[in-house]
């Protein structure tokens, strides 16, 4: 390893280019994956946050919830109904946003202590608003009160949060029939009804599926362009060097002292790389606007450097003869 390091240090301008362009790949890679993973959040935030695994949908709906109407007659004793309905508020602008309701007392969301016609909003939707003020449903006119906030996305949208009391007196005014979208929990459920994951339901998220697989197209690309470029960079690096290793074994080196070597040097390379494109995504996720879905998961930094690293690995092997 000692041969490797005074080789890197005397070669500072060399190794310093294919430090640089490790980094530009392993950061691009980062980057890209953490505005994956923050949308794939963002799409489905609510549901995530649920406390419940099972989810009982009609069977007609394919796992949306806005496409579910089950009947308010059916009635549950251990199981939650949920009520999901995309709407429009309009007071001096048009906002939209998607209403989320469940019993006041339930354990499986957010705390609801509301009177009727009451919200708590996310923060993302007090953006020309405030608590205290009121907001009117574009299409059946009903007002609901924002008395606070709490974290809740669907669809790339913020989530009203309300109780079912309010859900019901909001159904009377529209005028059409009772329903819930979706029963949650383990228990006697109706078996007209069809049973999901919270994974499925997620994924059922209109545009869930169709974003995440321009992005896992785009990581899948990206990783074999950076495979690419490391592989030959490291390659060639190493055919550069092949007098050189010629006359470290004509003088009596080993040749494991020679291959510790050239491990050592992609091995420092490309944690140093990618300890530096972990700590500027890690900055990028602090200071991205709260309207860019943006997260930074050290799990995928720590997969992509040992898979940058095997590939490095790779190309830094010295051809036989």
């Amino acid at each position: 390893m000692q041969l490797g390091m005074k080789e890197m240090w005397r070669q500072r301008r060399r190794y310093s280019l294919i430090f640089v362009i490790t980094l530009l790949i392993v950061l691009l890679t980062t980057l890209i994956t953490g505005l994956a993973d923050g949308l794939a959040y963002d799409n489905g935030a609510s549901i995530r946050e649920l406390d419940a695994d099972t989810f009982h949908l009609t069977a007609d709906a394919e796992g949306q919830l806005t496409r579910s109407f089950i009947e308010q007659t059916r009635r549950s004793d251990t199981m939650t109904p949920l009520a999901v309905k995309p709407l429009t508020f309009g007071n001096e602008t048009k906002q939209d946003a998607t209403l989320f309701a469940l019993p006041a007392d339930s354990p499986v969301g957010p705390t609801l202590d509301l009177e009727v016609g009451e919200v708590l909003v996310d923060p993302t939707f007090l953006q020309t608003l405030s608590v205290g003020d009121t907001v009117e449903d574009f299409t059946s006119g009903y007002r609901f009160t924002i008395v606070g906030t709490t974290d809740g996305r669907f669809s790339h949208a913020p989530v009203v949060w309300t109780t079912m009391e309010t859900w019901d007196a909001y159904q009377q005014v529209t005028g059409g029939p009772a329903y819930v979208s979706a029963w949650l929990g383990d228990g006697d459920g109706d078996t007209a009804l069809s049973t999901f994951t919270r994974q499925e339901v997620i994924e059922a998220v209109p545009g869930y599926s169709a974003e995440q697989g321009t992005f896992a197209m785009m990581r899948g690309f990206l990783l074999v362009i950076g495979a690419f470029i490391l592989t030959a960079f490291f390659y060639m690096v190493t055919l550069q060097k092949l007098p050189e290793l010629g006359i470290l074994k004509a003088i009596g080196i080993r040749t494991r002292t020679i291959g510790t070597a050239l491990v050592s040097q992609v091995m420092v390379t490309v944690i140093l790389a990618s300890g530096v494109a972990a700590l500027v995504t890690a900055l990028v996720a602090g200071v991205v606007p709260p309207d860019i879905p943006f997260q930074f998961e050290v799990v995928n930094a720590l997969l992509y450097s040992a898979l940058f690293f095997v590939i490095s690995l790779a190309g830094s092997t010295p051809p036989t003869p």
